[in-house]
């Protein structure tokens, strides 16, 4: 039963990678989409054997020995309950189920951390880096197959990651969309930049680290620049503004609680800049490699005006009119073998940030509409039914796409408020780590910055099961 555990853990980061793709779908209803990934089985089958092993450690003991304080559970139960009154109780209920499956994951973690043995990590740290190589690698197929005529099926680009959107493709990967992908690479970006920021003072130093098998310096310190630049050139890639901002955030947290040498700044900050302008000039090789009648500059200046909100314009001159979303006709142009697309998007696209703010802010909206609301929220799973209610949105399967904004909207004053509560607990125990704190920190901030970009958890597992692990380094 220990061994089966174990390599429950050391698959965790490559299934984690596959985070939509495959997809068991189990049909649809007009408020949600039913579908089984393969980390929510992950979930489910390590929860059970985790039960299994916490009944036979502690038997009659169970519930006083492992789920320890009962402020930890206060958001969980009081999620459990708003399922009385939500707008949409089979989402609620499933919802629940997913929040209730992730804490007995993090308290069976918390409770069976002594099985975890420097053989362990040794191992891990080797799933948790391959896994996130061969992600990268696949992003870079993706983009090639894209340009080459690939249909999506094949290369399982998403609708919006076509080469048609802005000349240049964005992968996913294996998950639904470029952010999920993007979120998957900011723990390992971190990881590694945490041994780039705290390396070698001296020679003794590095010794006494890589002497340590829970520490990554014994895998990483050697490949630790060339990792943490194929890492970041990947997530560029995936032109995820959500999980770019959240990693900057994410690393600027790191030095600031760190606080390491001038030169440990520069070396990493350099990098990950040399990073940006590798993938920056691949983008616009891959512009004037595809169908559309882009020229390489035109994708450098797409994806700087695009990353810096409209900002930045190394054109100069007007941009171009953008067109609908959907995918534009082949235009035949004089005196050439073969037809030239025009690409959709000349730039920065305000609608997604516009359609970010106006649903965020509906929920609010909806939220201080009367004081039971305000109070209790409309129920767990019941965001969507109460936009598309209130009018703010064309369907039931909306989402709110941020998921503090749709915590209270679904639960409330309440419900906001013990969530903030188990954010303030986990960071008291991520400080009582102190060698570790920094990189905990700084990955919790980051996590939270993309909670600003998307709701839901399911296809983003991730975000708590990867802070969880780390934390008993």
């Amino acid at each position: 039963m220990k061994k089966l555990y174990k390599y429950l853990l050391y698959i965790l980061p490559l299934v984690l990678i596959f985070s939509y793709f495959p997809v068991i779908s189990l049909g649809s209803n007009e408020t949600m989409n039913f579908e089984l990934s393969l980390p929510l089985l992950w979930l489910v089958v390590f929860d059970v054997i985790s039960l299994v092993m916490v009944c036979k450690k502690y038997r009659k003991e169970l519930f006083t020995k492992v789920f320890g304080s009962v402020l930890w559970w206060l958001f969980p139960l009081f999620a459990t309950l708003s399922v009385c009154w939500s707008l949409n109780v089979t989402r609620g209920i499933l919802t629940v189920g997913v929040m209730w499956a992730l804490f007995f994951a993090v308290v069976f973690l918390w409770d069976l951390r002594k099985n975890l043995d420097d053989k362990f990590w040794k191992v891990f740290w080797r799933w948790f880096f391959g896994s996130a190589m061969f992600a990268c690698a696949w992003c870079v197929v993706q983009c090639i197959l894209d340009v080459s005529g690939v249909s999506q099926e094949a290369s399982l680009l998403c609708d919006g990651c076509v080469y048609q959107m802005f000349g240049f493709p964005h992968p996913n990967g294996f998950a639904i969309e470029p952010q999920f992908m993007g979120n998957l690479l900011v723990a390992p970006i971190l990881v590694v930049g945490a041994n780039l920021i705290a390396a070698c003072p001296s020679d003794t130093l590095r010794a006494a680290q890589a002497k340590s098998s829970r520490s990554v310096e014994h895998i990483a310190i050697k490949f630790a620049p060339l990792l943490f630049f194929i890492f970041s050139a990947t997530l560029f890639l995936t032109f995820s503004r959500g999980a770019i901002y959240a990693c900057v955030v994410g690393l600027v947290v790191m030095l600031i609680f760190v606080r390491p040498k001038l030169k440990q700044i520069f070396i990493t900050l350099g990098i990950f800049a040399a990073a940006f302008l590798f993938t920056l000039n691949l983008q616009g090789i891959l512009t004037a490699s595809s169908p559309t009648s882009d020229t390489y500059v035109d994708g450098v200046a797409k994806v700087l005006n695009h990353l810096s909100l409209g900002i930045i314009d190394v054109r100069g001159g007007e941009k171009a009119p953008e067109r609908s979303g959907e995918i534009t006709p082949v235009i035949p142009v004089e005196n050439s073998e073969a037809p030239v697309e025009n690409s959709i998007y000349s730039g920065y696209v305000e609608e997604s940030t516009d359609t970010r703010v106006r649903l965020a802010s509906a929920a609010i909206e909806i939220w201080h509409q009367d004081f039971k609301t305000a109070l209790v929220g409309v129920g767990i799973g019941g965001a969507g039914q109460a936009l598309y209610n209130g009018g703010f949105s064309p369907a039931p399967k909306e989402i709110v796409q941020n998921e503090y904004a749709e915590i209270l909207l679904e639960t409330g004053s309440i419900g906001i408020s013990l969530f903030a509560l188990i954010v303030i607990l986990a960071i008291r125990v991520m400080l009582k780590n102190r060698k570790s704190a920094g990189l905990l920190i700084a990955l919790l901030a980051a996590y939270g910055v993309t909670l600003l970009f998307f709701s839901g958890l399911p296809n983003a597992l991730n975000i708590v099961l990867i802070p969880a692990l780390l934390v008993l380094l």
